[in-house]
């Protein structure tokens, strides 16, 4: 008998606490970073300050610092920054900023083999730790790519309370959406659609269950506990080797939406979370009151016109989202597949679950 060993990349570098973006450059140098010629990446916006900080704690520890400032979440602003860190000889990769940021310096540091340490100004999603990079290419479309889960992650909980407050919400939504994508890939898994890995499925559920208990999303403590649950989703993906423990039909719709509304979409952890309702309603899960006492509690999306949306732009996505990934099996994949079916859904998961789903076609065995 053949036994599998699982190897799962854990950053070497782990640090979520108030004020500890100022020492950055003592916590990289104390995790045996190689600090040579360190490439900083950020954004043109406000959190552009806070890398103005790390860039000057590194120069001042006597770091030769390349600071790409302009990066938006473009493939080729990855593939120019990869070029730049391969040209300069950079030994270490940093982003400073929100998951646009992240995820070009994160791409370009796994295509040159460069050591990247994630330093988040908000917590959106789960890219903060992720090993998938979400780039728009230059048709406009926005798509993942397989990247690598950072060397160093760093929260500064001070940091990311600057940040609107929506993205806190949105962080909220995108973990939450761990519980329904473990429904779907389990699911899958009884069915015989895929493999289902009950250990990297344990540690995405682990990494939701505590915001359910969240009284509010205003203080540092409920700030790091959402940071925390986000970085253990992203070992729950490097240790399935896949983002199926978080994401499933939720993301599908998720994406299907930003097809949709282009420029006009949401924040994606919002979209997930109103999402993920409708996923929860479509498996009848026992939790979904639970679920709906916790986003309104929090703030976050429970009906299309919180986000500006129509039901008919969300029966759309709802269609159109299975068809995104052929390869990703979800409980959308035999179920719902006429309008008439996904708006009865949507009654159920909006409006308080008064109606049963139990007149519709069951999944096929």
């Amino acid at each position: 008998m053949i036994t599998r060993r699982r190897t799962i990349d854990i950053p070497r570098l782990l640090q979520v606490d108030a004020g500890c973006l100022r020492r950055v450059p003592s916590l990289l140098a104390d995790h045996d970073f190689d600090l040579g010629c360190v490439l900083l990446g950020s954004g043109p916006g406000p959190t552009r300050i806070f890398a103005e900080g790390v860039a000057s704690g590194l120069r001042a520890h006597g770091v030769q610092v390349l600071h790409v400032s302009h990066l938006s979440g473009r493939l080729d602003q990855a593939a120019s920054t990869a070029a730049m860190i391969i040209e300069e000889g950079a030994t270490t990769a940093v982003a400073v900023g929100g998951g646009r940021v992240i995820d070009t310096v994160k791409l370009a540091a796994a295509r040159t083999g460069t050591d990247f340490v994630s330093v988040p100004t908000a917590v959106s999603n789960d890219g903060i730790s992720s090993p998938v990079a979400s780039l728009v290419g230059k048709d406009g479309k926005r798509l993942s790519h397989a990247a690598r889960t950072p060397c160093g992650i760093v929260v500064d909980v001070r940091a990311i309370g600057t940040a609107p407050p929506t993205t806190i919400r949105a962080g909220v939504g995108d973990l939450v959406s761990n519980l329904t994508a473990c429904l779907d890939w389990r699911l899958a898994g009884q069915k015989g659609r895929e493999h289902y890995d009950a250990y990297p499925a344990m540690l995405a559920e682990s990494a939701a269950r505590p915001v359910l208990d969240l009284e509010e999303l205003e203080s540092h403590a409920a700030h790091e506990i959402v940071a925390h649950g986000l970085l253990l989703s992203g070992l729950a993906m490097a240790a399935a080797g896949t983002s199926r423990p978080c994401s499933g039909a939720e993301h599908l719709i998720s994406h299907a939406l930003d097809a949709q509304l282009g420029s006009r979409a949401r924040l994606h952890g919002e979209q997930v979370a109103l999402a993920c309702l409708v996923t929860a309603a479509a498996h009848e899960w026992s939790q979904m009151p639970t679920l709906l006492d916790t986003f309104r509690r929090l703030g976050l999306p429970t009906s299309p016109e919180d986000l500006g949306l129509s039901r008919e732009q969300v029966v759309e996505a709802v269609l159109a989202g299975p068809q995104l990934r052929a390869d990703r099996w979800t409980i959308l994949s035999e179920r719902f597949r006429t309008a008439a079916e996904v708006d009865e859904l949507l009654a159920v998961a909006f409006d308080g679950g008064a109606r049963s789903l139990d007149r519709l076609s069951p999944v096929s065995a």
